[in-house]
């Protein structure tokens, strides 16, 4: 479970620097004061956290499978009304 914890965790970050790293790089377009070599670098940047973002999300999504139980029809007894 702390495992699981940690990833959240880590997604939080990476969701949180990709929206900075998109924020500045939308400020550096509008405000059309950022050189090639800084543009090229916020991409960059983007890049990465948006790849580790995906992994988070991927990693938590297959710990979640694993811990998920059956379906609860083939556990629950079947108690109808008629039936006896």
């Amino acid at each position: 479970m702390e495992a699981v914890k940690q990833l959240r965790q880590l997604r939080t970050v990476y969701a949180w620097g990709a929206a900075a790293w998109t924020g500045c790089l939308l400020l550096t377009f509008v405000g059309e004061r950022g050189s090639t070599r800084q543009t090229v670098l916020l991409l960059v940047l983007l890049a990465a956290f948006l790849t580790l973002l995906l992994w988070s999300t991927w990693c938590l999504w297959e710990t979640g499978e694993k811990r998920r139980p059956g379906p609860a029809s083939a556990s629950a007894p079947s108690g109808g009304a008629g039936e006896r």
